[in-house]
């Protein structure tokens, strides 16, 4: 039943933030867009995984050329999440190895040979990325990083990588991984939401006053600060306020940013606690104001909890695993993860990122010549990558930004939950995609 679902509740900013960007809840009802059918996977109703994988897609989107199993030397590929510690992400690895499985019992792999992972996970310490950096640079065979969203251990980790070897970012945090060296975001995550939200409040939603409701986690403080920058910076107005990290009943800060006068009421809320704390709130109050919320509030977590998800808009920087997708990826994706992922294996929160990552770097090896692979190579392969990344914007071009070089893109896909898991595609498409 979840957009992108999320597991633990935890009382630090959620490492790798899968759709953080943010979407509002649909003003008036004054939005027109085609309802959902049922075709799409439901919101929760039990419907079996599809059994077909398309093969066709998996070697478009790893620019695979052959089939069967891979049986030449290994590819070893490094892989960076953070795991293990009061923010955890085992869901990444778990679909990254997943995703590695496919190649290479029904791919060949890349060029024949088979992808290998030597995963260093980041516990909680900062010293852990440079611990992750030495062992990726100690390993001759490893010529690309593959990196899940970290919110410890980024600054070491990048200085210690220095680009050295290409490193690519399955899910970018604020700081250092929109502008390490020889570094290629494929998921910009909260940093689309800066760049996307403000175009859908106004052009979409035509909101002129937002409530914005935050923890005072650092990470979510940052990350309320950059979106409000982006909302006023197209002419409307934000009041903030934040409340201490945990909370489970928000109904004060509510008041205190007086939700019931403003368009739209946009809180930071990324843990299960949080979106729950905010829909009872939402519900106590009265207040008919439409509210947004991160693609992350959408998770069986909080559903299971209120029995329904809340009729919000969510939105993400990778497609909605529970909504109607006529590209096939969502079906492709769930088709895989069911044949090679343990069984009740997590599908959302960042297990589409990192499921995702490993796909592209291996049309990324494929396109640097995966016989003679150096790290010159790779990096140039990597550079001119544009896609398509599975469940991912159509398009990427690194640079595009220049203040932040490294995202290929920051755009963001907006859906409406109708409940009995029903969506609408409210944004028709992506907004922001890179020109």
């Amino acid at each position: 039943m979840s957009a992108i679902p999320q597991r633990s509740p935890g009382t630090t900013r959620r490492s790798g933030l899968v759709a953080l960007s943010l979407a509002a809840g649909l003003i008036g009802g004054g939005l027109s867009a085609c309802a959902s059918d049922d075709s799409g996977p439901g919101a929760g109703r039990g419907e079996a995984a599809p059994t077909t994988i398309d093969g066709g897609l998996g070697r478009t989107v790893s620019g695979a050329a052959g089939s069967g199993k891979a049986t030449g030397a290994p590819i070893t590929l490094g892989l960076i999440n953070q795991q293990g510690g009061p923010v955890s992400n085992p869901e990444f690895t778990v679909a990254a190895q997943a995703a590695a499985g496919y190649l290479n019992a029904e791919l060949g792999g890349v060029g024949g040979r088979p992808v290998k992972l030597e995963v260093c996970n980041i516990v909680s310490a900062e010293s852990q990325g440079q611990r992750c950096g030495q062992q990726m640079l100690a390993n001759d065979e490893i010529e690309l990083v593959v990196q899940g969203g970290l919110n410890v251990g980024t600054q070491s980790f990048h200085a210690t990588l220095a680009g050295k070897k290409p490193d690519l970012i399955a899910v970018a945090n604020p700081g250092p991984d929109v502008s390490a060296k020889n570094a290629f975001a494929l998921n910009a995550s909260s940093l689309a939401g800066k760049a996307a939200t403000p175009i859908f409040l106004d052009t979409k939603l035509k909101a002129r006053t937002v409530a914005m409701i935050a923890d005072d986690n650092p990470g979510n403080q940052e990350i309320a600060k950059s979106i409000k920058e982006g909302i006023e910076a197209r002419g409307m107005t934000v009041k903030l306020t934040t409340y201490p990290s945990g909370s489970a009943d928000l109904m004060s800060p509510m008041t205190a940013v007086g939700a019931g006068n403003a368009d739209v009421i946009m809180p930071i809320a990324v843990t299960p606690t949080a979106c729950i704390a905010m829909a009872k709130a939402y519900e106590q109050s009265g207040i008919k104001i439409p509210l947004s919320a991160s693609g992350l509030c959408a998770s069986d977590t909080v559903r299971k909890a209120l029995g329904d998800l809340p009729k919000w808009i969510f939105s993400g920087s990778l497609l909605n695993i529970h909504a109607p997708d006529p590209t096939g990826h969502v079906a492709f994706y769930r088709a895989v993860m069911a044949r090679y992922a343990p069984k009740g294996a997590e599908l959302g929160i960042n297990a589409p990122a990192g499921f995702a990552a490993v796909l592209a770097a291996a049309k990324i090896l494929h396109a640097a010549g995966p016989d003679r692979l150096t790290v010159e190579k790779v990096s140039k392969a990597a550079r001119a990558y544009t896609g398509p990344l599975l469940m991912g914007p159509p398009k990427l071009r690194f640079g595009s930004n220049p203040q932040m070089p490294a995202l290929g893109a920051q755009a963001v896909h907006y859906y409406r939950y109708e409940g009995d898991g029903k969506w609408v595609d409210v944004s028709q498409g992506w907004i922001n995609l890179p020109s």
